[in-house]
């Protein structure tokens, strides 16, 4: 499948890719938990082994160091083997913030931090019960993690949360227009949050790719004018440099491998050059100038992959 990445009798005038294939991962992941910690790539959870090797889900904690483009040793172990974690990093922290549970995917709001050079992770305040969630838009910034949307055990959710860092405290920002899990989400330079695409249902039968914000002290959300061209939810997604970049991710019945750039500022959508193959099951995080793309599947089966893909945009 990635036999196109790194052949060497490929024709030497071929067009460059933005794309490249880094060394594969320790271990395959499917649904994990991925975050930018400084210029290391963490992902944390998620499934390792396919339904016949017996569905594992993991609580390894991989890194990846982008500077020396090398897996480095783990950090400690998450306190928990989730998939759709929630997870951030902020102020050198690493924040785990609720996730589903198990192959039922149960809906869990315990939270946690690692601290720089801890050897375990430290509890937080969980969230407000019935409120728990896997699945989220994740925006974190120096003194708030935001949860837009989600999925609990049953349901895509509207609802949207804010964990204030300092207070170890939750509160809930007005509620998204409709429910959507596995959206992609970024915050502007004048504190306005955007959250964009994602699926309306628990399955991918009814893909979204609309957007909308919330600017600061805001009672609702406000519909923007730029739609994705191709509806999807669980892309990879991260900001880089000042757009919301979402790649792969799933519709109907498909992983799919578009990737496209939506300009905050401009309100629009561009397409750019799709994925090397179909992903969709991971998420994804910018380092530098560089958008990371862990694991994932190639279809919307229980199939985990140990690809690193890198996006570099090209001058």
């Amino acid at each position: 499948m990635l036999a196109g990445c790194g052949d060497s009798t490929a024709n030497s005038d071929a067009a460059p890719s933005a794309w490249t294939a880094a060394p594969t991962m320790p271990s395959r992941r499917l649904e994990p938990g991925v975050a930018a910690l400084g210029t290391t790539l963490v992902v944390v959870g998620g499934i390792d082994t396919t339904v016949v090797e017996g569905l594992h889900i993991t609580n390894t904690v991989d890194t990846f160091d982008t500077a020396s483009d090398t897996w480095s040793a783990p950090l400690p172990s998450a306190p928990v083997a989730w998939t759709h974690i929630n997870l951030a990093s902020a102020n050198d922290q690493l924040f785990l913030l609720g996730g589903l549970d198990g192959t039922q995917f149960i809906a869990h709001g315990e939270t946690w931090v690692l601290d720089p050079g801890a050897s375990a992770w430290r509890s937080l305040a969980p969230m407000p019960i019935g409120l728990e969630r896997g699945a989220a838009g994740v925006i974190a910034t120096a003194s708030h993690v935001y949860l837009l949307g989600g999925a609990s055990t049953t349901a895509a959710l509207a609802t949207c949360l804010d964990y204030d860092i300092a207070n170890d405290s939750w509160s809930e920002l007005p509620p998204l227009p409709m429910p959507r899990s596995h959206p992609a989400a970024m915050q502007i330079a004048d504190g306005t949050l955007i959250v964009a695409a994602g699926l309306q249902t628990l399955d991918a039968t009814m893909p979204l790719g609309d957007v909308w914000e919330l600017a600061p002290e805001a009672s609702t959300w406000r519909a923007r004018t730029a739609t994705l061209g191709r509806p999807r939810g669980g892309c990879a997604y991260a900001v880089l440099g000042g757009a919301l970049v979402c790649a792969g991710g799933e519709a109907q019945q498909s992983a799919l491998r578009f990737a496209d750039r939506y300009d905050p500022i401009g309100d629009m959508w561009q397409s750019i050059e799709p994925m090397p193959n179909n992903r969709a099951g991971t998420q994804g995080a910018a380092i530098g100038d560089r958008f990371y793309v862990p694991g994932g599947a190639p279809a919307l089966v229980f199939m985990p992959t140990d690809t690193l893909y890198v996006y570099s945009p090209l001058l």
